[in-house]
C-alpha cells in the first residue's frame, strides 16, 4: 500500500479501471486503484457487453463512439494483440410514428457524433439478419459499427497498461472509510493500511452509495436485477459466415444477438422489474449472481421467438441474473461531489462497458477542470437531497423499465413526482397547467384550453402548436405571466462580495446600486460553466439568478473559489419564487396593485427595486427575457400566491393570460436570447456563443487568457441565428445536422416557431465562415430537409423599442 497518492479510484470496475488508465495517459501516474475484491468483479464481469451507436443523448452518443474507437483501434495499438471487440454492427426496430419520428431525428444527430447511422429497407435488414422477421416494422436503423466485447477482454488490458504507465492497483482491499484532513486532502482507510490522497473518486459501481455514506452523501443509485439467456447452438447459425447484428426493438423489449453459434437473449421487462439490495450492499457480495427467474421474462422471451423464430427451436444452456446500478434518469453519475472538495463520483451506468471511455473525459474534468464534451446530463450534482430514497427507487424503476420505449422530444413522465413545486402549482394544475420537469422542478409548459387538453408524444410539432400561439399573442398585444420559481438563485454577501464575483465574472459587474448585468462565468480553459443575472443590491450584497439545473453546479463553482474571499454564499432557490409579468400592459397592471412609481423614468429598463405590492415587499427587476416590457417579481414562497392572484385581480380586465416554457422559449428565440444547456455550454466559450458585448477583457477573470486568445484568433465554430423559408410542421430539438451547399457545416443547439413573427427559428454553431446575413442553409429535422437563412439581428424589436417602453 501506497501511503500517498495524488488520485485514489474506489472501485475495480469498466468505469474506475478506465479512469485509471486514461489519467496515466495524461501523465497522472501517483494514482492508486483500490479494489475490494479481483477486477471486474462487481456487475462488470457478467455484463452482455452491447455497445451501439443508437442513442439520444449527444454526449452519451460520442462517449460511446470514443469506446467503439478505444476497442477496435487504440487497446489493439497499444497493447499489439488482435482487437476483442465483435464488431457484428446493429439493428434497431420501430413499429410507432413516435418511434419513426424519433429514429429519423437521431439520424439527424448522428452525423454531429459522427457515426454511421443508416435506415434501411426491410429487405436491407433482412440481409443482415436473415433469421429476423421485420413484417411488422415500421422503420429499421442500421448501425454497422456497433458490436459487443467480454468486458473483461477490455478492462484488463487497461489496468495492464495503466500499471505499466506507473499507477498501483491494490486487489482484495476494502475501503472501510474516508475522513477529510485539515490539509484538504482526504484519509483513505482500507484493511491494508491508510492512505492520504488529493482526490477521491467513487467509482465503486453497486457499493458507490455505501462508499458515499462514507464521506456524507447521498448516491441516488438503486440496483436492478437483469437477466439475460444464453442458448445451445442453432443449425442455421452455424450455416452462416458472418456474426449476426445484435437486435433491439420496442416488442419484445429486449436485445437479442449471436453467441458462439447460439442466441444471447436479455429483455428489460416492461412491468415486475426486480430492484435488489434497497437496504444496503452487503460488503461479502462479490462476483456473485442470482438464481435465474426465467417465468418474470417469459412474456418477453415469448415475443422474441415471434420476431426470431429460431431462437425458440433451441434450448437454454444458461441464465445470467446480476445486479446492474440505474439513476433516477438512468444517466452514469460522473464529475465532482458537490459540497465537497476533490471527491468525485464516477459511478451509476447501466452501461458501462458501452461507455467505457468515460475516463477519458473524467480525466481532462479532474486535470484541467473542464472536458471537451458538454457533461451536464451526466454531472452528479444534477441530484440532491430532493432525490431521495422513494424517488430514486420509483425512478430507477422506470429507467429500466422504459429502456426501449420511444420517447418524445419534450417528454416528462408522470412516475415519482412532483418533487419540488412552486408555491403556485395546485392552482396554475386546476387552470390547466401542463407540466415538464427540470432539476425536479415542475415547471408550467403551456395551459390546456377547452378544444385542446394535451399533446402526444412527438418529434415534430406539438399538438398544443395553436394553444401556444395564444399565450404568446396575448404577451404581444396585452400581458402575460409565467411562474419564474425554481430558478436558481444564490445571495452573495460580505466584504469581498464585489472582488470575487469579478473574479468569476466575464462581464463588468454593475456598478451602481439596484443595477442589473448578464455574465458568463467561465472555467480555466475557456468553457461557460454558467449564465447567472447578477444584480447589485449593495457593494457588499448581490443576487443572482440563472438555471435550475446549474443549481447546484454552480453552487459548488462559486464555493470551490471562494478561497480568500470574505464571502458568504447562500442559496435561496427554495425559500424564494417569482413570477415574470410581461407585455404592453403589464406596467398598468403592476401599478394597480403598487404604491410606488413605476414610470420609466422612475423605474428605467435593467433596474431594480424593492416596491410594495398590496402589503407586502417585493423585489421587482425591470427585465423580460420575452423581449416585452416587463417586470420580474421576487418574494417569498409564501407570499406568491397572494401577489400572483392580485395580479389576476386586476389583470383580468387588461387581457392578463398565463402562459408556459413553450411560449416562453419562442418569445426569447425571436429575441435572439440564448439559454444555458443549449446555446451556452461547457465546450465553447462566449466568443464562440456572440457574447462578445457581455465580455470585458480589459479585466482578469478565470478563464479570461483563453478567451482572449479566441477573441484574437476566432475558433472553428460560431454562433448562428437561424431563420426558416419553409412551412414545415417540426421545430429543432437540438443536434440537428446543419447543411451548406449539402456539405455538413454544424448542429442546432434548438428552436422554436416565432408566434410573433410567424415562422420557425433555430440556433445552430456553424462554421464561423458562414454566419453572415442571408446566407442560406438546410436543417436535416425528423420530417426531412429544411431551408433557412443566417439573420445577424433579432427578427422581433431588435431595437429593444418595447423593452425600453
Amino acid at each position: 500500500m501506497k501511503e500517498h497518492a495524488q488520485v485514489v479510484v474506489i472501485g475495480g470496475g469498466s468505469l474506475g479501471v478506465s479512469l485509471l488508465y486514461h489519467l496515466s495517459k495524461e501523465g497522472w501516474t501517483d494514482t492508486l486503484l483500490i479494489e475490494k475484491g479481483e477486477l471486474t468483479s462487481g456487475s462488470t464481469w457478467h455484463a452482455a457487453g452491447l455497445v451501439s451507436n443508437f442513442i439520444g443523448n449527444h454526449t452519451v452518443a460520442k462517449i460511446q463512439q470514443a469506446s467503439i474507437e478505444l476497442y477496435t483501434k487504440t487497446l489493439p495499438e497499444e497493447t499489439g494483440e488482435p482487437s476483442p471487440f465483435h464488431q457484428c454492427g446493429s439493428l434497431r426496430i420501430g413499429y410507432s410514428k413516435l418511434e419513426e419520428e424519433w429514429f429519423r431525428n437521431l439520424a439527424s444527430r448522428a452525423a454531429n457524433v459522427p457515426c454511421e447511422f443508416n435506415i434501411v429497407s426491410k429487405a436491407e435488414a433482412q440481409k443482415l439478419n436473415p433469421l429476423m422477421n421485420f413484417d411488422n416494422a415500421r422503420i429499421i436503423v442500421s448501425t454497422p459499427n456497433d458490436g459487443h466485447v467480454d468486458p473483461t477482454s477490455v478492462v484488463m488490458p487497461m489496468s495492464q497498461l495503466a500499471r505499466a504507465n506507473g499507477a498501483t492497483i491494490s486487489r482484495f482491499n476494502r475501503v472501510v472509510d474516508i475522513n477529510p484532513l485539515p490539509s484538504g486532502e482526504w484519509e483513505v482507510v482500507t484493511e491494508k493500511g491508510t492512505v492520504r490522497a488529493e482526490h477521491v473518486v467513487n467509482a465503486a459501481g453497486c457499493f458507490a452509495p455505501e462508499v458515499g455514506a462514507m464521506v456524507g452523501v447521498n448516491v441516488p443509485i438503486i440496483n436492478l436485477e437483469h437477466q439475460y439467456l444464453v442458448t445451445d447452438p442453432h443449425p442455421e447459425i452455424e450455416k452462416l459466415d458472418f456474426e449476426l447484428p445484435v437486435c433491439r426493438d420496442s416488442y419484445s423489449h429486449a436485445y437479442i444477438r449471436q453467441e458462439g453459434k447460439g442466441f444471447l437473449v436479455g429483455p428489460y421487462e416492461t412491468w415486475g422489474s426486480k430492484p435488489w439490495a434497497l437496504d444496503g450492499m452487503d460488503w461479502a457480495f462479490d462476483r456473485e449472481l442470482f438464481a435465474g427467474d426465467l417465468e418474470r421474462l417469459l412474456p418477453f422471451l415469448e415475443r422474441s421467438m415471434e420476431l426470431t423464430p429460431s431462437f425458440s427451436e433451441v434450448g437454454v444452456r444458461t441464465v445470467v441474473n446480476g445486479p446492474i446500478t440505474h439513476t433516477p434518469d438512468d444517466n452514469v453519475l460522473a464529475g465532482p461531489q458537490a459540497g465537497l472538495r476533490n471527491f468525485w463520483n464516477l459511478c451509476g451506468s447501466s452501461i458501462g462497458i458501452a461507455q467505457g471511455a468515460l475516463g477519458k473525459y473524467m480525466a481532462q474534468w479532474m486535470i484541467y477542470g473542464e472536458t471537451e464534451l458538454n457533461m451536464a446530463s451526466l454531472d452528479s450534482r444534477r441530484f440532491s437531497g430532493w432525490a431521495d430514497k422513494n424517488y430514486c427507487i420509483t425512478k430507477a424503476i422506470e429507467s429500466y423499465e422504459v429502456m426501449y420505449t420511444a420517447m418524445g422530444a419534450t417528454e416528462a413522465r408522470p412516475v415519482g413526482r412532483a418533487k419540488r413545486i412552486s408555491p403556485l402549482y395546485a392552482l396554475l394544475a386546476e387552470k390547466g397547467a401542463k407540466y415538464g420537469v427540470v432539476q425536479g422542478y415542475e415547471k408550467p409548459l403551456w395551459f390546456a384550453t377547452d378544444s385542446i387538453r394535451g399533446e402526444q408524444p412527438h418529434w415534430s410539432r406539438s399538438d398544443a402548436h395553436a394553444v401556444v400561439a395564444e399565450e404568446c399573442a396575448a404577451v404581444r398585444d396585452n400581458a402575460g405571466i409565467i411562474d419564474i420559481s425554481g430558478a436558481a438563485t444564490f445571495a452573495v454577501t460580505g466584504e469581498d462580495a464585489s472582488a470575487f464575483l469579478n473574479k468569476l465574472s466575464c462581464n463588468k459587474l454593475p456598478a451602481k446600486d439596484g443595477r442589473l448585468s448578464l455574465s458568463l462565468f467561465h472555467g480555466p480553459n475557456g468553457g461557460i460553466m454558467t449564465e447567472q443575472s447578477i444584480t447589485r443590491i449593495s457593494a457588499d450584497h448581490y443576487l443572482l439568478v440563472g438555471p435550475i439545473a446549474g443549481e447546484h453546479r454552480d453552487l459548488h463553482w462559486m464555493q470551490t473559489h471562494s478561497d480568500g474571499f470574505d464571502v458568504t454564499i447562500e442559496n435561496q432557490t427554495d425559500e424564494m419564487g417569482g413570477v415574470l409579468l410581461t407585455g404592453p400592459k403589464s406596467r398598468d397592471i403592476l401599478q394597480a396593485i403598487s404604491t410606488s412609481d413605476l414610470s420609466h423614468s422612475a423605474f428605467p429598463w435593467l433596474s431594480t427595486q424593492m416596491i410594495q405590492c398590496d402589503s407586502a415587499d417585493v423585489r421587482a427587476i425591470r427585465v423580460s427575457y420575452a423581449g416585452e416590457l416587463g417586470y420580474e417579481l421576487h418574494m417569498p414562497v409564501w407570499q406568491l400566491p397572494s401577489i400572483y392572484e392580485s395580479l389576476f385581480r386586476v389583470g383580468a380586465e387588461h387581457g392578463l393570460r398565463d402562459f408556459g416554457g413553450y411560449a416562453f422559449n419562442s418569445l426569447r428565440m425571436e429575441k435572439m436570447y440564448h439559454a444555458w444547456g443549449s446555446e451556452f455550454t461547457e465546450e465553447i466559450s462566449g466568443v464562440e456563443a456572440g457574447m462578445g458585448r457581455f465580455i470585458d477583457t480589459s479585466r482578469d477573470f478565470l478563464g479570461v487568457e483563453v478567451v482572449r486568445e479566441r477573441e484574437a484568433n476566432g475558433g472553428e465554430i460560431q454562433l448562428a441565428y437561424l431563420a426558416f423559408d419553409d412551412d414545415i410542421a417540426c421545430e429543432c430539438y437540438g443536434n440537428e445536422s446543419v447543411f451548406h451547399n449539402g456539405e455538413h457545416v454544424g448542429l442546432t443547439t434548438g428552436g422554436a416557431f416565432g408566434y410573433r413573427v410567424g415562422y420557425s427559428l433555430a440556433f445552430a454553431y456553424i462554421t464561423p465562415d458562414l454566419v453572415q446575413q442571408g446566407i442560406e442553409l438546410e436543417v436535416q429535422t425528423t420530417l426531412g430537409m429544411r431551408k433557412a437563412h443566417v439573420e445577424i439581428d433579432a427578427v422581433y424589436d431588435p431595437g429593444n423599442e418595447r423593452l425600453r417602453s
